[in-house]
């Protein structure tokens, strides 16, 4: 009788993950976090929410197995973390972004997409904007910005700036414009611009008007690949945007590389992708949805890096990105002048 030497335990474990996840995609939809800020029994939740008891037991049960919620005798309550992130009353909900990101990159329908191959349409066009919807995934990224990425990129600039201020900052792709917004909070002298594609531009413009900072942040509608994107910035930040400047690259880095005055920071965030496509696993399946439908746009940090360097731009500093997303990092550039071959940065003056 063969009796493999090789661990057949992953394959189950990950079949329970997928449960795992089932469970929780389910509790989100029914909003179930959203009835047990305080201790509760299911009869109460199922009254409350109009689902049935019974299968409410069940399910509040399954979710205190797996740590999402806390029992006690036959009472049910979220712990800390679900009531902070889970719960739809809280201010730092994610929720809603983990119900739109599950569809956005939800790997379902694999079969048929390999018998039928990509959408011809994406394939020719190769544009993000023909695959996903940047208005919804900008919207619902907001709480996501402020577990991290906010933060990290304020210290970052705060520290990297010192005692001074930049007078000018472009946020490209920014979608929601969050952190040009808190940048301009964080800088009150400071003039931030926020690039966006029409199809996304109403929101940073709507939230500017929301949080009154329409004399601070202005709004610039276009598509970065083909159109100017204004001049004179001192710290112009690309996070997660180059890839869709994949067949492009060499324009758009051109067009950095001008719009930055003379002592001016690049901040690029990146996927880490390696050169062989093998990591990190959460970009790889994260973009292979897309990737069936036709999208290639994926760029390796070797390629973003080597692009950067030859179009004069000098690498001076690299943190993580911060936020719920392992991996991502958040990496500072600064203009040089162009001609210099030894890698000696110079910074020149305006």
């Amino acid at each position: 009788m063969h009796q493999s030497k090789e661990n057949q335990k992953l394959y189950y474990k990950m079949l329970h993950q997928k449960r795992e996840t089932e469970l929780l995609l389910s509790a989100l939809r029914v909003k179930l976090f959203s009835y047990l800020e305080n201790w509760e029994a299911p009869k109460s939740v199922a009254t409350k929410s109009g689902l049935n008891e019974r299968n409410v037991s069940f399910v509040l049960n399954a979710l205190a197995s797996i740590g999402l919620l806390e029992k006690s005798n036959e009472v049910y309550r979220n712990t800390p973390q679900s009531n902070d992130f889970l719960n739809p009353n809280s201010s730092a909900y994610l929720g809603e972004s983990i119900l739109f990101r599950e569809k956005m990159m939800s790997l379902q329908n694999i079969e048929e997409r390999l018998i039928n191959g990509p959408n011809k349409n994406v394939l020719n066009n190769n544009q993000g904007i023909g695959v996903y919807d940047f208005y919804e995934a900008a919207r619902v990224s907001i709480p996501e910005m402020y577990t991290g990425r906010v933060q990290s990129l304020i210290q970052a600039v705060t520290s990297l700036y010192g005692n001074k201020t930049p007078k000018k900052i472009l946020d490209l792709g920014g979608g929601s414009g969050i952190l040009a917004m808190e940048l301009a909070i964080t800088f009150p002298n400071c003039k931030s611009v926020v690039f966006e594609h029409p199809n996304v531009a109403r929101l940073p413009r709507e939230l500017v008007s929301e949080r009154n900072l329409s004399e601070h942040v202005s709004v610039i509608e276009g598509d970065f690949n083909a159109d100017d994107i204004g001049k004179g910035y001192d710290l112009i930040i690309a996070s997660g945007v180059l890839d869709f400047a994949k067949d492009h690259l060499d324009s758009v880095m051109n067009k950095l590389y001008n719009a930055l005055t003379s002592n001016g920071y690049l901040y690029v965030v990146t996927h880490n992708v390696s050169e062989d496509y093998q990591e990190p696993p959460e970009s790889i399946l994260g973009w292979l949805s897309s990737h069936l439908d036709g999208l290639d746009v994926l760029l390796t940090k070797k390629d973003i890096e080597n692009t950067l360097t030859r179009h004069g731009f000098q690498h001076i500093h690299s943190d993580d990105d911060g936020g719920v997303f392992e991996g991502l990092q958040g990496e500072f550039y600064l203009k040089r002048t162009r001609g210099l071959q030894d890698g000696k940065v110079t910074k020149t003056c305006d």
